[in-house]
């Protein structure tokens, strides 16, 4: 053993379970193939080392970034399934031991395949020497990214309650999806910063060069990783005593929207909204609300009484969540509003967004007090009916218009009444069917 698996053994027990002999070889045979094959394709075609860096990094990123994800993601959630997790926090490893194993050990052999794929970047680097500000562009921004990658899937896996259900499992992949999209779009504006036309990038006031957008970006995602990883240590610490606190989702989704917003300040120039900031936030109340397990004893003891204050910190987190969005909805429209000549409907997807959003954690909620075994699958599915099965139907037929009533986009061709008039009329019923669902399930005796 070495001194950092004795100072983590986490490390030394993923090393046992994840890289074995066989597996070992296997991966180093298929990186090789995969660097031969890259060179004979390039070498066959544009004969550039730039080409081959690209798609050397492409690979090796993209698998680190989703791959470092999805096992991170599921390293508590496994632990809870496997009812192992109770035995690891009773063990006299403190909780920043344990965080630091899970996140450094459950990625290991994504480190030993990216590991694998460094020798052709670095021959790269030395025959062709014109490469290294590429180089060194696309190992910041991938390095970074993937670190925070593996931090999020830690942080999702730490606070999922759903015991080890599908829904626990499904955040990994969604999380390296969208680190794998941040991840390719920061490779293609790298790529393009010396280019010709290429629009600077501004940050609100702050204007940033070739040089100091990739510093400030990969700053950016670490500064971002090293909250997720004090997130989940927080959570690995406390996960038997830990008291809930108001203010720690919506603080996250309005920093978040905040940081998105200082690149999507100035509007585009057909005068579409900027909706980055808005779409990711959601994502993150999703997720936040997907993982948290509040079923029908939560809500007894959430209801029973006790201070204002402890209720409002253990309010269920689809509420702050959606509560959330909408004043974040509120704030973004106002300032497009002002930064924007543009008329239209396209302000409508600010209001519409967040409603879709609050009919489907409403509908989340009364899942969870049904008698479905796994509430949140449940949930997952009907809503990917919800919204495909309109599209479907209604599409062939050109009913366009009634389309907007079930997928949340601004239709310019009917008012902004009937636009919102879809997703608000859902909204309230299915506030008032999950209102009937509470009730009868908490006037139920124990």
């Amino acid at each position: 053993m070495s001194p950092l698996t004795d100072m983590f053994p986490e490390i030394y027990r993923y090393r046992a379970q994840e890289a074995g002999r066989v597996r070992l070889i296997s991966g180093l045979a298929a990186a090789l193939a995969l660097c031969a094959a890259t060179g004979y394709s390039v070498a066959r075609t544009t004969g550039s080392w730039a080409d081959y860096l690209s798609a050397v990094t492409f690979m090796q990123f993209n698998m680190l970034v989703f791959y470092g994800a999805v096992c991170t993601a599921r390293s508590v959630t496994q632990e809870r399934a496997e009812r192992t997790w109770d035995f690891q926090r009773l063990t006299p490893r403190s909780s920043f031991e344990l965080a630091a194993g899970k996140f450094l050990g459950a990625p290991v052999f994504a480190w030993f395949l990216f590991v694998c794929l460094l020798p052709a970047a670095l021959v790269t680097l030395l025959l062709a020497p014109e490469v290294y500000g590429a180089f060194f562009s696309r190992y910041a921004l991938g390095l970074s990214l993937a670190l925070l990658s593996m931090a999020a899937g830690l942080l999702a896996s730490a606070y999922d309650d759903t015991g080890g259900s599908g829904m626990g499992h499904l955040s990994g992949p969604l999380i390296g999806l969208v680190c794998t999209g941040f991840l390719n779009f920061s490779f293609r504006y790298a790529q393009a910063l010396g280019r010709p036309g290429t629009e600077p990038v501004s940050f609100y006031w702050l204007q940033l060069g070739p040089v100091s957008v990739i510093f400030f970006l990969a700053l950016s995602f670490l500064l971002f990783a090293v909250w997720a990883f004090l997130g989940a240590r927080y959570r690995i610490g406390r996960d038997l005593l830990e008291r809930r606190r108001a203010w720690r989702l919506p603080a996250f989704l309005f920093f978040l929207a905040w940081y998105l917003t200082g690149f999507d300040c100035i509007p585009t120039r057909n005068g579409a909204p900027p909706l980055t900031a808005l779409i990711l936030s959601g994502l993150a109340a999703y997720i936040a609300a997907f993982l948290s397990c509040e079923r029908r004893e939560y809500w007894r003891r959430w209801l029973a009484g006790g201070s204002p204050a402890r209720r409002l910190d253990d309010a269920p987190a689809w509420i702050k969540g959606a509560a959330s969005m909408l004043l974040i909805a509120a704030a973004l429209y106002f300032v497009w509003g002002l930064l924007s000549s543009a008329g239209g409907a396209d302000g409508r997807i600010y209001f519409i967004l967040p409603l879709f959003l609050l009919r489907d954690l409403l509908f989340l909620q009364w899942c969870r007090f049904s008698a479905s075994r796994r509430p949140e699958m449940m949930a997952l599915a009907c809503l990917a009916l919800a919204y495909a099965l309109p599209m479907i139907i209604l599409l062939p037929t050109k009913m366009t218009r009634l389309v907007a009533a079930f997928v949340p986009y601004a239709n310019d061709g009917i008012g902004a009444a009937a636009n919102l008039a879809g997703p608000l009329a859902q909204v309230l019923i299915m506030g008032y069917l999950l209102r009937v669902k509470i009730k009868a399930v908490l006037e139920e005796r124990l």
